[in-house]
């Protein structure tokens, strides 16, 4: 009997300590039974490469040196399938609480390509502070609304006029957007708009990426071709019509 099967998974264990989670805390993190993390820590078993990747990025590690074997284990390339990490008939049957700690845990990229402020504002309810607190940290924050806005108060100025005035935000607007996408690194919530339906009966997916699986980078590459080709927003001009509304 070798010392790997004796001692489980040193490696996890190191890390969880290190992060200071425990197994109930990764657990709950991940949606899974204490019994899953649990062989996980005490046995050579290897979760899937979603519950890998999201525990890693949790406990700040490379999924592929807690388990070694997770390459082997998924030789072949993740599906778009596998991104899925849940499906919501519509925007009120997503876990409230799930906008915010989903920006709330990016460390290194925040874009907002909304259409639908006024739920966002309800959403976040701190996000300007949240977002400024990310952009002061190094985050990369990026927010792109409609260029004519339906409404009297759908504009950034209207909605969320603190904003403007934040250092390091990239802010535009721009005339094609339709669908409202939240990345925080490799996290997305995505709302699809149907034809015939408001934005709150919209079906909302939550994906994650996994290496060169197809469906988020579908989306990272939209949401890069968005950036590139929006308007850019000068503050001051944005602030100045806010005031005057």
């Amino acid at each position: 009997m070798s010392a790997a099967t004796i001692t489980g998974n040193e490696r996890l264990r190191a890390a969880m300590v290190a992060a200071n989670v425990t197994i109930e805390g990764l657990a709950g993190h991940l949606g899974v039974d204490p019994k899953s993390v649990d062989r996980w820590l005490n046995s050579q078993r290897t979760p899937h490469a979603r519950n890998a990747e999201a525990a890693a990025k949790l406990l700040g590690a490379d999924a592929y040196h807690l388990w070694p074997k997770l390459g082997e284990r998924h030789r072949s390339a993740p599906t778009a399938q596998d991104e899925v990490v849940a499906c919501y008939p519509m925007r009120s049957t997503v876990p409230y609480s799930l906008w915010r700690s989903t920006l709330a845990n990016a460390t290194t990229v925040i874009d907002l390509a909304v259409s639908n402020l006024l739920f966002l504002a309800d959403a976040v309810w701190d996000l300007p502070t949240l977002l400024a607190d990310k952009a002061s940290g190094g985050v990369r924050v990026r927010i792109v609304t409609p260029q004519d806005p339906a409404g009297p108060v759908t504009g950034l100025g209207d909605v969320f006029p603190s904003l403007l005035t934040v250092p390091g935000l990239r802010l535009s607007t721009h005339p094609g957007l339709r669908a409202d996408v939240m990345r925080a690194d490799d996290d997305l919530l995505v709302t699809t708009p149907i034809d015939g339906l408001t934005p709150a009966l919209a079906p909302v997916l939550h994906l994650r990426r996994l290496g060169p699986a197809p469906m988020v980078g579908g989306y990272l590459a939209t949401l890069d071709h968005l950036y590139a080709t929006a308007t850019p927003t000068r503050a001051a001009t944005l602030h100045l019509r806010a005031v005057a509304a």
